[in-house]
């Protein structure tokens, strides 16, 4: 499928999303503490999740965290790279939680989409340079608009949803050839 982005808008990431970040969290609280909240750092392998940790000690260290879906960005390391995490996550200081400032129907599908432009700029933290929060907040991306001149997040969750069921298509073609 070919997409037009000819008619498509640039955004700050600073308009779009509210940034919170990391508080310190130790491989060993996690491993003290299980528990089925995610804990992300940064890194890519697992989507940047070092374990699951115990949702009320998060809450009671007042650690960054959230239950909603979101993305989140490491801070070094593997700066730049963003993932999505359904079910929300409580981050470290080397990540930063991104939420959609503007409440949208269909947020898993949205996030997606987005966490693929975001992944774009990490050509911007190579050789060593750390994701500021200063610096993120001025990170444009290039979206589709609606009739008024806003992020087009039904487009947004469409083109997800279209991309899912095309591989569930052929998913199922391969396994009805068995």
């Amino acid at each position: 499928m070919i997409i037009d982005i000819s008619q498509w808008k640039e955004f700050l990431v600073k308009d779009l999303f509210e940034i919170i970040n990391g508080k310190g969290i130790t491989q060993d609280e996690i491993d003290e503490n299980p528990g089925s909240f995610p804990a992300v750092q940064s890194g890519e392998d697992g989507l940047g999740v070092m374990g699951y940790i115990d949702y009320d000690y998060c809450i009671a260290k007042k650690y960054s965290l959230t239950t909603k879906p979101c993305l989140t960005v490491a801070r070094s390391g593997t700066a730049g790279f963003v993932s999505f995490h359904p079910h929300g996550c409580v981050v470290g200081d080397s990540a930063k939680i991104l939420l959609l400032k503007e409440t949208v129907d269909r947020p898993e599908e949205v996030y997606l989409f987005l966490s693929v432009l975001l992944n774009k700029n990490r050509y911007k933290y190579s050789y060593g340079r750390k994701v500021t929060l200063e610096g993120y907040r001025k990170t444009t991306l290039l979206l589709p608009v609606n009739a008024q001149g806003h992020p087009d997040w039904a487009y947004m969750a469409d083109y997800i949803a279209d991309i899912e069921n095309r591989e569930r298509k052929k998913v199922l073609s391969v396994l009805g050839n068995r």
